[in-house]
Parts: structure tokens; sequence; C-alpha cells
């Protein structure tokens, strides 16, 4: 054979290099996202399946068809679970004209409008997030602090004691008053006590089935009749909303007259100017703190439910926390505990979908403008692949370990990953370590309680029921 005629020659006129890169991946097919399995039910029992038994739910579509499936709970839109880590992370950095999140947020578009930040997309999106963003940063993240430290403590001593108690309604409560520090800073409005006992009214509606219902979308007629079947809690929703819109509008036009600036949101808002000259709206003012009150409070009170409910099955972990607390040199374990809790029952189990507005290729699936991704932090964070024994509570696997963008997503990611979470974490951390150096917590069911969705979050079925009890410390050997 002549070798000098051989294409593969390293002596060739590719410079000793050969002009095939032998070591680059075959070529992958690429399918498109119409054969993507389907689930095979009804569109009215997949809504109810993932309003009343998400878990199972998930678990059962990934046993049967793979990381990637198509369910089918809004006609006409092709909606597309993925939970493969590679697939996650292509979906977070994919351009931001390419996927966007805004029109996803329409079954909640009954609570927070339509102008605020979680309906933006691309150069807009980014330019309110950057403004807003101090509000849950530097010196306001400090205020914040000190503010969850006292709530904390307050929280936790209202709790009966030697009593069956849901924690929810209590871990809600406590959520809401540390949103307010973070949208009024030390501004807060007089009618800030009337305010918070109508939004918690007002945010009861999501334990209703009937909060997974676009009536917002309906005709007037349908609304109007809606209103009528008192038992589905539209009618007191809707009226209850509109005393918190004229609350939340009150408490703006106050901050005006008052011309004080603060790091607060709606000091922040109204000290913006945008880029064309304008001011943000009242309406835009209205709708970013209406999102607060949904998504910065419902999360955080799901998260503290969970907590519990995987430590009162875990007593070492529990002794392991009190011990790192009453050491007083860290929280590198207490850390680990949270990071735990939040992967292993994220409050949000799917996060907001990304519309595909310009066709994508991820983990060779082309999905057309119209498709929706709904990534799968439930699914995600119980993958053995992930994470060894996925459904063990089990925080020394976070200890040393910063969790992965793309196999850890309670909060989301991207450019759209939520502002609040570092506030979320001290909630979380100040909640925990007081609850557990001032009282021993018993269940009050020896079962687990399953997921319940509530809207935008997923809780323990029955809120968590607990039984706390003052603190028995064991007395030290020669004393």
């Amino acid at each position: 054979m002549d070798h000098s005629s051989n294409s593969h020659d390293a002596s060739g006129a590719s410079g000793g290099k050969c002009p095939i890169d032998h070591s680059a991946p075959a070529p992958q097919t690429v399918v498109p996202s119409s054969s993507l399995p389907v689930v095979e039910m009804g569109r009215l029992r997949q809504v109810l399946s993932i309003w009343a038994r998400p878990d199972t739910f998930l678990k059962s579509c990934r046993a049967k068809y793979g990381s990637r499936f198509r369910v089918t709970i809004i006609p006409g839109i092709r909606i597309h679970v993925i939970s493969a880590p590679e697939d996650v992370k292509q979906m977070f950095v994919a351009p931001r004209d390419v996927l966007h999140t805004g029109s996803s947020n329409g079954p909640i578009e009954k609570w927070i409008g339509q102008n605020g930040l979680a309906w933006q997309d691309e150069d807009v999106h980014t330019e309110r997030r950057r403004r807003v963003m101090p509000s849950f940063r530097g010196d306001a993240l400090k205020r914040v602090e000190e503010a969850v430290g006292q709530l904390a403590k307050e929280t936790v001593a209202s709790l009966p004691r030697d009593k069956v108690v849901s924690v929810h309604p209590y871990a809600h409560r406590y959520t809401t008053k540390v949103i307010l520090e973070v949208l009024f800073g030390e501004h807060r409005p007089s009618n800030e006590d009337e305010m918070f006992e109508e939004v918690m009214k007002m945010l009861d509606f999501n334990s209703r089935p009937a909060t997974m219902t676009m009536f917002h979308r309906m005709p007037a007629w349908r609304v109007k009749l809606l209103r009528l079947l008192r038992p589905n809690g539209v009618n007191d929703f809707l009226t209850r909303r509109e005393r918190v819109y004229r609350m939340v509008d009150a408490a703006i036009d106050e901050r005006v007259r008052s011309g004080k600036p603060g790091d607060d949101l709606l000091g922040l808002m109204l000290g913006t100017t945008n880029a064309d000259g304008s001011k943000p709206s009242r309406l835009e003012m209205r709708d970013e703190i209406m999102t607060q009150f949904l998504a910065g409070t419902e999360t955080t009170a799901a998260a503290i439910c969970w907590a519990l409910e995987f430590l009162t099955r875990s007593p070492h972990v529990v002794e392991r926390v009190r011990a790192e607390i009453e050491e007083g040199t860290g929280d590198e374990y207490l850390t680990a505990v949270v990071h735990e809790v939040l992967r292993l029952g994220p409050p949000t189990q799917q996060i907001v979908p990304r519309e595909v507005v310009k066709p994508i290729e991820i983990g060779g699936v082309r999905y057309e403008s119209g498709d929706r991704l709904w990534a799968s932090a439930y699914l995600l964070h119980r993958d053995e692949h992930n994470y060894p024994q996925p459904d063990e509570f089990r925080p020394e696997r976070f200890l040393g370990v910063k969790p992965a963008s793309h196999t850890w997503i309670p909060f989301g990611g991207g450019h759209t990953r939520c502002l609040g979470d570092r506030i979320a974490f001290v909630e979380l951390k100040a909640t925990l370590t007081e609850i557990l150096t001032t009282c021993d917590v018993e269940r009050a069911d020896p079962e687990p309680e399953l997921a319940h969705s509530r809207t935008v979050v997923n809780i323990p079925r029955k809120g968590a029921r607990m039984v706390f009890r003052p603190r028995k410390v064991k007395a030290e050997l020669g004393s």
C-alpha cells in the first residue's frame, strides 16, 4: 500500500494533524418533539392527578415514558416534561430570545396580573430584574435577616404546645410577614395590619381546586356563574383580591406622598426611571407586590412544612443539628439540611415552563415554536443517577458539596432563577434553629404525608401535623 497517499497520513498537508477528529462523538440523530411519548390519560384526570397526587403521577409517568414525555393538561398547548440533567442545563443556558417564561404564567395571572417581572422576557426582564434585585441583596438582605430572626422567635413562640397542630398556617403567616419587610422596609404603610389579614384570607383560595381554573380568561358571563357557586370560593377570592388591590394602591399613594426613598422593593420601583425616561406605572408596582404576596410566601412556607416532615422521621439528624447549634462555630450541617429539604421536597415540583419562541434542539430533540418545556424538579431530585438512594433524607450528601445548578433546582435556574433564594435560606435556617432549640417535635401521624398541590407549590397533604412540646434538655453528667 502506498502510505504517502493515505488521507490519514500524519505527515500530510494538514500540518501533521489528522484532518478527522476521531475523538468526536458520532453525529446524533435529532428527533422531532412530536415523536415524544404522550401521557395516555384523559386531560381532566391528568389535571386532578397533578393536583391531588403529583408525586405518584410524576413517578409513574417517568417509569412508563422515560425522562421526556408530553402532558395534555391545557388544550392546544404542547407541554413536554423534562428531567434529564443535560436537558435542564441546556434549557437554562438557552438564548433569551429562544425560550420565554412570561407566557407560561397564565395559571397564576389571577393573582399577579400581567405587568410584573414574572411576565417579562428578554431585555425588558433583564432591566426590571436589575432594578429590583437590590431589595433582595446587600444592605436590604441584612435588614431582612434581622427581621427574620425576630419573626422566627415570635412565630415559634406562638405555636400551641402539647397539642396537634397543622404547621402550614403558622409558617405561611410568618413568611408573609417577612415579605412585608421586603416590600416596604422601614416605611410601613398605615394599613399594614389590615392588608396582612386580608392577604392571608385571599391566599386561602390556593387550597381549593378552583384555583387551578383559569377563570380570569373566561367570558364575563361564565365568571359571573362561577361566582354564584359559592362553595368553589371564586366569589370570595375575587372580592378579597379587590380589597387587597385597593390597600396596595393606598400604600403606594401614601409612600409617594411621603417622598421617602428606600432599598425595599416599593422604594426601588418608585425611584426607577426606565430607559425611555418613563416611570413604572402603578399597575406594574401593584402586580410586582402581588407577585411577592404569592410566590414569596407560599414557597418558603411549604419548605418549612417539608423540613419538619423529614426531620421528625430522622432523629439522628435533629441531634446533629442541635449539637452544631450548641457548639456555635458554624452552620455547615444546618446548611446541608436545608439543601436536602429542598431536594427531597421542592416546594415547586415543576418549575415555570419555558415557551419555545424559536426552534431549539435539546438533548437530541427538536422543539418547535409553541412547545413548552416543563422541567421537573421532583423527578430530577429523585433520580438515582443524580442522588444515590434518592428517596432517603440524607443531609450528609451536601456536606462540602455545592449543589449543581442543573441537578438541584428548587429555585428554578438560568436568568429567571428566584430572586428570593437567599431570603428563603435565611428563613429556613432561622425557623429550624428556633424550633429545634426550644421544642421537642413529634409527628401526629406515623405515616409520611404525601404532597398536595396549593397552586404554585406542593405542601404536605395535612399541612404537616405536629405536636410541639417544651424542649427537655438533658442535664450534663455531674451537674
